[in-house]
């Protein structure tokens, strides 16, 4: 029945309203009727589909009351996180009255809200306010980070606008256990040099670490340090364990013979751990490992014996019943595959007290098990693996284990008796020699980046283990690797691509060939502080493993310019040489440059009072196809090219203006004639691009046309004699989010 539960959750998750889960329904229907035995998997498959189905309803499925009549709601909120302090102000808050609705702080949905006053935001404050509010829609991208499906997992259903200048702040009641033992700990580790290390070994919380801190580790391989998850419980448990043991072997209590005095240090190592999670506010990695470590021990004394295999499967129930979409987690498969892999190897090589030598080989197997073990998961999350991270978590995990972790926990008690910073810096002093040794690494040493890795290749990889692990003719574990080997080597790949990013109002396209890529334009920025090449275009060069090449900035608006700054700091300044001689913010030169077998020609121009017909006019042209980029430019320039007979036609169109009625002239879309109209703008923008008038003009010619704000990122494909086109919201969309 459990198995069934695991079962019909994945399958209503990721496949509800498909043909798959039709399928796999009909067959479990169908084997559970002449197989009688299986009518508990049935039973659990439906319980796992009402579970989905009443999560959603209830957590999930927020609309906004008469959207086409409000201009503003009026809501009470409680604020979670200050996402930017800066005016204006940005906020994570949980909405606690919506209109004439209330909700309860358990079931009340997230939202995220600007908020531009001069009045502190502080977590934990409260206020009523009428905000401007819409339904959450992020931009989507293919192989980055989604923000809309991290916004649903995190609740979050709105975001919107503080239309109030002045606020009435009121502080709600918080859980002050937390948030003393917190301002204690963050007190005690202040003094130290690596203060933001040991407040969140001991807090989980992550509000000391930079960007710089958290890259750095993910990319040694030791990012799992620090997330609270199974090594820490475990750590915790094991502690008290044995410091309940050796206590009352020492005090020598008289105790029932009868009794198995294991149960008590079990218990109280459980309850250790258990408050060390409450601490941590139950973040969901230290909650996961726990409730695992429950499953286990209750299994363990009830059964009296380690059933390893069904204490996972229990604990996944009970995960996926408290919250069946923790599925869209990764640290969910990243920590029960860990789990699996060290009950395996402790099965081949258990650890035995009397041998040393015996154990740390042990030990080197499970550290060598969850390298190979987790490789494909880390491939396909992050597009690559820590070199360094092998040989680091060897040393790494022994000294957060028996050094760091036990002297945490000592100074905290301690602290709470005396002053006892003089014993923090004891070992704060040679760990920040350590770190800075760290720091020394290579980046190629520290990780590899090999690309963007597909799930398939990720399930193939993993059905060659139980294929050795259960099944004597082990010959079979080839079939998986054949086929990864027959895909790679007989899939056909395109000769280049081209990528229109869905950057909201904006403009952001990168031309893909050889592994070698060509960026035109880099999207808004915001506030001055933020923009889509940290979020979306960088990322996007690592997980495909690219080279750039040569860059252009059509003019210098914002939505086009805005992420110049940030690309250059990545270190890319010098790709703007070519095109930009004289400086990155100045127009480019009419010149034409052989792109790994394509053609980049820009256009002359006569100079215009106005950046936008000023624009950088780029075509990219191969044997059979072409792409016209087009920038910002009005009908006057479109007539001047016309006029001076520059070879405008070209399979692709990116249409001028973003679509607006301004641009794209009835003998400007003569002189291209395109196949495919793309069509860069914001969903439900401001100026709600595009133009409906510039749509008929394109379709007078029959042109296919696609929104970025309608369908996310436009990728399209060119072989030799076709290309083929998609689009992120149509290859990556799920049923519980509405696109």
């Amino acid at each position: 029945m459990s198995l069934g539960f695991v079962i019909g959750v994945v399958v209503t998750v990721f496949y509800y309203q498909t043909l798959e889960f039709t399928v796999i329904t009909i067959s479990i229907l169908i084997v559970s009727t002449y197989f009688k035995p299986f009518l508990t998997v049935l039973l659990g498959f439906i319980c796992g589909i009402c579970c989905v189905a009443a999560h959603f309803i209830l957590f999930y499925s927020f609309e906004l009351p008469n959207q086409h009549e409000k201009y503003a709601y009026s809501v009470n909120v409680v604020v979670e996180e200050v996402i930017s302090s800066t005016p204006p102000q940005y906020v994570k808050v949980k909405i606690t009255r919506l209109e004439d609705s209330e909700y309860s702080q358990f079931r009340a949905p997230n939202a995220l809200l600007s908020i531009n006053s001069t009045q502190p935001i502080q977590p934990g404050d409260a206020f009523t306010a009428q905000v401007r509010l819409k339904n959450f829609r992020g931009i989507k991208n293919f192989t980055v980070f989604d923000s809309q499906l991290y916004a649903f997992t995190q609740k979050i259903a709105f975001k919107g606008t503080v239309l109030n200048k002045q606020l009435a702040i009121y502080n709600r009641p918080q859980n002050n256990h937390i948030v003393a033992y917190r301002t204690y700990v963050k007190k005690l580790v202040s003094s130290a040099e690596l203060n933001w290390l040991y407040y969140v070994l001991l807090t989980g919380d992550k509000s000391l670490m930079t960007f710089e801190h958290k890259q750095l580790m993910q990319s040694l391989g030791l990012s799992h340090l620090l997330a609270i998850s199974g090594l820490h419980i475990s750590l915790v448990f094991g502690f008290c364990y044995f410091a309940v043991r050796c206590f009352l072997k020492l005090i020598k209590p008289e105790l029932n013979q009868s009794l198995n005095i294991a149960i008590f240090y079990s218990a109280a190592g459980f309850v250790a751990a258990f408050i060390y999670v409450y601490l941590s506010d139950f973040i969901i990695s230290a909650t996961r490992a726990l409730i695992m470590l429950g499953c286990y021990l209750l299994l363990y004394y009830l059964a009296k014996q380690a059933l390893r295999w069904r204490s996972i499967l229990y604990a996944l129930v009970i995960i996926l019943a408290v919250n069946p979409f923790s599925l869209l987690n990764p640290g969910l498969y990243f920590s029960f595959l860990a789990v699996c892999i060290i009950f395996m190897v402790l099965k081949q090589f258990p650890l035995r007290g009397h041998s040393l030598l015996a154990n740390i080989r042990t030990l080197f197997i499970i550290q060598l098990g969850l390298f190979i073990g987790l490789l494909p998961l880390s491939l396909y999350f992050f597009n690559g693996v820590s070199l360094a991270g092998l040989v680091l978590n060897l040393v790494a995990i022994p000294i957060l284990s028996f050094v760091l972790m036990p002297a945490l926990f000592l100074s905290v008690l301690l602290g709470l008796l005396t002053d006892w910073h003089a014993f923090i810096v004891l070992y704060d002093f040679p760990l920040t020699y350590i770190y800075q040794m760290l720091l020394a690494i290579p980046q190629h040493i520290r990780w590899l980046n090999v690309g963007q890795v597909s799930i398939t290749t990720v399930v193939l990889l993993y059905s060659v283990v139980p294929l050795l692990y259960f099944i004597e003719l082990r010959v079979l574990a080839c079939i998986p690797l054949l086929t990864l080997l027959s895909n790679y080597y007989f899939t056909q790949s395109s000769l280049w691509q081209l990528n229109v990013f869905d950057v909201g109002h904006g403009l952001m396209v990168l031309i893909k060939k050889d592994k070698h890529a060509f960026i035109y334009d880099f999207g808004p920025s915001y506030f001055n502080r933020f923009s889509r090449v940290p979020s979306v275009l960088l990322p996007y060069i690592d997980a495909h493993n690219l080279t750039v090449s040569t860059s252009i900035v059509s003019h210098q608006d914002n939505d086009h310019a805005g992420g110049v700054a940030h690309f250059k700091a990545a270190g890319y300044a010098w790709s703007f040489d070519y095109f930009h001689p004289n400086g990155v913010y100045n127009d480019c030169i009419a010149t034409t440059r052989d792109f790994n077998g394509l053609s980049i020609q820009t256009f002359a121009k006569e100079e215009f009072n106005n950046s936008n017909d000023n624009s950088c006019i780029v075509k990219i042209s191969a044997a059979n196809y072409s792409v016209l980029l087009t920038g910002d430019i009005s009908k006057t320039r479109e007539s001047q090219l016309i006029k001076k007979k520059d070879d405008l036609q070209s399979t692709v169109l990116i249409s001028p203006h973003h679509g607006s009625d301004s641009s794209s002239s009835d003998e400007f879309i003569k002189a291209v004639n395109p196949t495919i109209v793309i069509h860069s703008s914001a969903y439900q923008g401001q100026w709600q691009f595009p133009s409906k008038a510039v749509v008929e003009r394109y379709n007078k010619i029959n042109a296919k046309q696609y929104s970025t704000g309608d369908v996310g990122q436009v990728r399209v494909d060119f072989y030799a004699k076709h290309l083929e086109l998609t689009t992120a919201r149509a290859q990556e969309s799920y049923w519980f989010i509405k696109d």
